[in-house]
């Protein structure tokens, strides 16, 4: 049985010509699938991948037009598929900036560790003291980058205000 996750994945959109850059962090969860149905999990993932869609057209609609008028192109940065460093990543909703600290792994592209912390300092210490981490191996030095962060959640609370809890429920 493959597991549900909570998949991180961060974004650069930008305007090349204007040297406009803008970051955007999202946080979808992967539901559960049988490992021994393919389809059940390509739709699994499809169902991850519209969310993400979505959420981008939710951050271009409502965030990104009132800073940046202008079209940006999206680019994937990098995703993490484990729990992040920093407590600001875990709540259900998001619609808010944070400076983030991102640094590649041995996998390569799009493997990232990424989270939140006081210095690049506090970053790495937690990021050696955590197993899961340890294995991706990361490599310094992390980038630190102003993302605005959304949730799976804020789709329905775009939407239909707070009268939504969770859409899975």
């Amino acid at each position: 049985m493959g597991i549900s996750l909570e998949i991180f994945s961060l974004y650069r959109l930008a305007q090349e010509d204007a040297n406009c850059s803008h970051y955007l962090l999202l946080k979808v969860e992967q539901a559960a699938f049988s490992n021994a149905d393919a389809g059940e999990y390509n739709y699994v993932v499809e169902v991850a991948d519209r969310i993400r869609e979505a959420l981008i057209e939710v951050y271009r609609a409502e965030q990104l037009a009132n800073e940046c008028a202008e079209f940006h192109v999206v680019t994937l940065i990098g995703e993490l598929q484990n729990a992040p460093i920093g407590e600001e990543l875990h709540q259900e909703h998001g619609r808010f900036y944070l400076d983030l600290w991102v640094a590649e792994t041995r996998f390569g592209h799009p493997w990232v560790v990424l989270g939140t912390a006081e210095d690049e300092e506090a970053f790495w210490q937690q990021v050696e003291e955590d197993e899961d981490f340890a294995r991706l191996g990361a490599l310094r030095p992390a980038a630190k980058l102003r993302a605005f962060f959304l949730t799976e959640m804020d789709i329905w609370r775009s939407r239909y205000g707070h009268r939504v809890k969770d859409w899975r429920s």
